[in-house]
């Protein structure tokens, strides 16, 4: 396929097209190929993709796909996301998109690459400079509308335009003659400007034209060979065509009888086409030139080509082929982590055609998987993440994935008995899902297996309470509180079995503390039992019978059965 205009359309039908052994099965609603579509589902996208061989056949299908979904769509495209072909074209974009400063004949040569800026201005000069001496060519000025604009045509066409090609762009015009609808309706169109004749520009499903004097006569300005590119639409012809249509009981009676002839003729012989703008066609020649891209394979360029299309000319036929383009390219950089992670950001901008988060989020989990586990590439993952996590413009999408990222690299060192390591990815997960169970579990275990309850317990204490201060969730997972108070009772017992009675009492105070917050806790009998019958030996040792007695109380209030200290309380009694 070169372009629009080697579409073929097919309306209201059911079709199969072939590639290789495959078989796609489609039921299509076409609309126009402005964006005013109808509604087609898009559940066969990924069975298209599959299919999708980039040959001319299926191109033409691709360029069919007219889609209208009801759910809105964030924006595709932002200006800073664009590549450009050359620094002529970002100046003249950046002029016309940042600075406001739009220059019609200059967009539509911004796409070459034929000519340098010499050329250009040499070639923008000579065509104004032609447009200037037939606007003060007599023979033009005195003629009716339909022979002004007979006399314009053959002028314009014998000047610039030497041979009808398929494929070209605006600059060919001026570089060597060549042209096709695109480029030679921008040409025409820029000469009605200039001339200030009113017009219009129309587009088909295959075809772009001109309609001049657009509420008068109507002509028709057809840009495919010279012979057959200027009508005018007159009255018998009008006639005509509705008769035939009210023969063929397309036009009902009374639409007939009450309608006038030219009326009807303009509601059903327009029907299908639809009015765009002078930008609008920068848009298609961009379009146009992404198409030729995907034809020989460079999707990536096909792509930057689709987005500055979109930014031009936004219908659904171009976001679905910048969708394209972005899948393929996004599957041709599988070997290069940087590039593939840049165009899975991208991917996730096309909600309509199906990438949900969840389709960005199991694509990142097949990288976590390979990275992690099969190939324990950690430089691979992290260039991958690292040119993921900026490109996504959707907040919760990068959230899911910097929890993934997060989560399974401190699970992947936790299973290497690697805890210590494991801990800061378990904290970067934690911050982003504070009620994440199986996170909160996860960091407990690695701080409990971290630091040496029986070695450290101090260190252990101060690095729980840290983060109970640090993630509130973690104040309710019963874990971490069981942590806590053995910790408590370990370092509270070791204390008074060593005679540091001073740091013993802080211990037995935060411990008593905390189960006062949470006296529904389960606690480990022994060490209730060691650390509180140690504590009331003291006290008795040293005649303090009374407190003896008050801490086995309170000990015993935690654990009225606990054996240890009613064994040591019938002792002292």
């Amino acid at each position: 396929m070169n372009g629009i205009e080697r579409c073929e359309f097919t309306q209201n039908r059911r079709t199969t097209y072939k590639s290789g052994d495959k078989v796609l099965m489609l039921q299509l609603y076409f609309g126009s190929a402005s964006g005013n579509s109808k509604y087609m589902t898009i559940s066969f996208i990924f069975a298209f993709y599959r299919c999708f061989s980039m040959t001319k056949k299926t191109l033409t299908i691709a360029l069919l796909f007219l889609i209208q979904l009801s759910n809105a769509q964030d924006t595709l495209v932002r200006f800073k996301d664009l590549t450009f072909a050359s620094a002529f074209e970002e100046t003249i974009l950046t002029d016309h998109f940042i600075n406001k400063k739009t220059d019609p004949f200059l967009l539509f040569m911004a796409n070459g690459t034929l000519l340098n800026e010499s050329h250009l201005k040499n070639d923008k000069t000579r065509f104004y400079d032609h447009l200037k001496a037939l606007k003060e060519d007599s023979k033009a000025g005195n003629k009716k509308n339909d022979k002004k604009i007979k006399y314009l045509y053959d002028d314009i066409h014998k000047s610039f335009l030497q041979k009808y090609e398929l494929q070209n762009k605006f600059e060919d015009i001026f570089y060597n003659g060549n042209y096709n609808c695109v480029s030679a309706s921008a040409l025409y169109a820029l000469t009605f400007e200039e001339s200030g004749i009113p017009y219009t520009l129309k587009e088909e499903p295959t075809h772009v034209y001109l309609i001049a004097y657009p509420k008068e006569e109507r002509i028709v300005i057809e840009t495919t060979t010279p012979q057959s590119g200027y009508r005018t639409i007159d009255q018998s012809f009008k006639d005509a065509y509705v008769k035939m249509l009210k023969d063929q009981k397309l036009i009902s009676g009374s639409e007939y009888a009450s309608q006038s002839t030219s009326a009807l003729f303009d509601k059903f012989y327009f029907n299908n086409e639809v009015e765009i703008s002078l930008l609008n066609l920068v848009g298609i020649q961009y379009s146009n030139d992404g198409i030729y891209k995907l034809e020989e394979k460079k999707y990536e360029q096909a792509y930057h080509q689709f987005q500055k299309s979109y930014l031009f000319f936004p219908t659904e036929r171009i976001s679905y082929m910048m969708f394209l383009s972005c899948l393929k390219t996004f599957e041709e950089f599988k070997d290069k982590p940087g590039n593939q992670a840049r165009y899975l950001a991208e991917l996730s901008k096309f909600k309509k055609f199906d990438m949900t988060n969840d389709v960005i989020k199991s694509e990142f989990a097949h990288v976590l998987q390979k990275d992690l586990i099969e190939t324990t590439n950690k430089e691979h993952l992290e260039k991958y993440y690292n040119e993921l996590y900026p490109a996504l413009t959707d907040t919760l999408l990068q959230k899911e994935i910097k929890f993934l990222y997060n989560y399974e690299n401190g699970r992947s060192l936790y299973n290497m008995a690697m805890f210590k390591e494991a801990i800061p990815y378990f904290e970067e997960a934690l911050k982003i899902k504070p009620k994440s169970p199986e996170t909160n579990n996860i960091l407990i275990n690695s701080i409990s297996e971290s630091y040496s309850m029986q070695r450290n317990a101090p260190e252990l204490i101060s690095k729980l309470e840290m983060y109970g201060q640090k993630y509130s969730s973690l104040n309710t997972n019963k874990n971490f509180n069981r942590l806590l108070v053995n910790a408590y009772l370990v370092q509270f017992q070791r204390d008074y079995d060593f005679g540091n009675i001073p740091s013993g009492e802080k211990y037995r105070s935060s411990f008593e503390t905390f189960m006062d917050k949470n006296p529904s806790l389960e606690i480990d009998p022994q060490l209730l039992g060691r650390a509180y019958s140690l504590a009331s030996v003291y006290y008795f040792k040293k005649g303090q019978v009374s407190k003896s007695k008050s801490i086995l109380k309170k000990g015993l209030s935690y654990d009225p059965t606990n054996y240890e200290l009613l064994v040591r309380q019938r002792m002292i009694n």
